[in-house]
């Protein structure tokens, strides 16, 4: 009697332990939630110089390279159907869709046909959904995971696609692409889609305070007619900052029962890297970082919840240069002297204007930058030399000669004011996180994440 007990006891266990193995293995691989966030123009470098800062001027690391440190790594390239360098739209369509697309296209395929995104698959299963941005909420990134056009400049189409997509979160900027020309709007139809939003089901906030108090299923936040400001700008504004609207995003869609997808955009990385405005690009940096913490945060309190941090491209070539104008030994990056600069280029170019004096350059340079120009240096950037040089590569007014003047003040250098076709990180945590290792092609980031939903 006592060895049948034994013997019973003996198979319960082991039951147990193979329900608990399969248990652990279909949890292994399964996520609820997936939280792709995306650095735009976010390459290597432009980590290692927020993480300099970060580390040597602020005495804190970095929240992104803790989630890298505990989580997998891997090397991810990005080229497309026609180029080896691509633009945010293709990259961001195959991160969505798994399909290598022509540069500029959104949601369409090489061959024209529709491309189903891994959000548009996440709502058809019943989970919530929401994309976040500082660039436009009708930019190539969010469109690319459910809008569909030949081109990424149409935003009004896209705009109109969103107001009917019942996507539950949208936040950024452009409300221009929803409002008339009579309303201060670029929409050339006289229609008003803020309004149209409402008629669907979306209630729409314009300002920090009301996507605070905001609830309901669906939101729509547009809180500049524009991009929203850089970071380096945004103080005294009423416009949220990026972990804010990410802490509401997850907030409002995590109260459903089946899960959810939220991509998360850090957009202005990439328009400060375009003007090679260093202090821009490391504040924004470091805001994208705040809201990977806000992101991280809710991940260790939810573990069935897949985060992916990444890029689209890199933008700018940036390297840290090693010498000042005196060294005769290495002395890399600046950072007291960045830590210096006020305010964006934005704010810079619209004091210069269009064709300044040399007395302006200087004045403006020094508020700016607490830098006194030499007679040659001015000359540089009045003149505009590196636009002259190569105005394929250096076309954004006087941005890139303003920028290489500075190089040996900030010791930061720019190979470009685009693209480039530099590799980039993809790291994660999290149900099928696993996958993320070696070198990886953007198209496989979608078969990751659609495994680890189980779809």
């Amino acid at each position: 009697m006592a060895n049948k007990m034994k013997r019973l006891l003996v198979s319960h266990v082991l039951v147990i332990t193979i329900l608990l193995y399969f248990s652990v293995l279909s949890f292994a691989g399964q996520a609820k939630n997936i939280i792709l966030m995306i650095g735009d123009g976010m390459g290597p470098a432009h980590i290692q110089v927020a993480w300099l800062y970060a580390t040597r001027q602020l005495g804190k690391n970095l929240v992104m390279t803790e989630v890298m440190d505990k989580g997998q790594t891997a090397y991810m390239v990005n080229d497309t159907a026609d180029s080896t360098v691509t633009e945010s739209a293709a990259a961001a369509v195959q991160m969505a869709t798994g399909v290598k697309v022509l540069a500029r296209s959104v949601g369409i395929g090489p061959d024209g046909k529709v491309l189903k995104t891994i959000l548009e698959m996440a709502k058809e299963k019943g989970k919530a959904t929401g994309l976040v941005t500082t660039s436009g909420i009708t930019d190539a990134t969010p469109a690319g995971f459910v809008a569909h056009v030949e081109k990424r400049a149409e935003e009004e189409k896209i705009a109109e696609q969103l107001v009917k997509s019942d996507v539950n979160i949208l936040f950024g900027g452009r409300k221009e692409f929803f409002l008339s020309g009579s309303e201060k709007g670029k929409r050339k139809d006289g229609r008003n889609l803020l309004n149209e939003a409402r008629g669907n089901g979306y209630l729409v906030v314009e300002t920090a305070e009301e996507m605070k108090k905001a609830q309901g299923e669906k939101i729509l936040g547009l809180f500049n007619l524009g991009n929203m400001l850089f970071e380096i700008d945004r103080k005294g504004s009423t416009e949220p900052s990026l972990a804010e609207m990410t802490a509401k995003a997850i907030d409002l869609l995590s109260k459903g029962q089946d899960g959810f997808f939220l991509m998360v955009e850090g957009g202005r990385i990439d328009h400060a890297a375009h003007h090679q405005d260093i202090a821009a690009v490391i504040m924004d940096m470091l805001a994208f970082d705040e809201a990977i913490k806000v992101v991280y945060d809710f991940q260790k309190k939810h573990p069935d919840t897949l985060l992916i941090i990444t890029a689209d491209h890199e933008t700018g070539g940036l390297v840290v240069l090693p010498y000042s104008q005196t060294s005769e030994e290495y002395e890399g990056i600046n950072l007291k002297a960045i830590s210096q600069i006020n305010a964006s280029h934005e704010k810079r170019n619209k004091e210069l204007g269009k064709d300044p004096t040399s007395e302006k350059i200087k004045e403006v340079i020094k508020r700016y930058y607490e830098i006194d120009l030499k007679d040659e240096e001015v000359k540089t950037i009045k003149e505009n030399t590196l636009r002259k040089f190569d105005p394929r590569h250096f076309h954004y007014d006087m941005d890139g000669s303003i920028a290489f003047v500075l190089r040996l003040y900030h010791r930061i250098g720019w190979a470009t004011d685009s693209h480039s076709a530099t590799p980039l990180f993809l790291w994660g945590i999290g149900p099928g996180s696993e996958k993320i290792k070696g070198w990886r092609h953007n198209t496989e980031l979608f078969g990751i994440m659609k495994e680890a939903y189980g779809f």
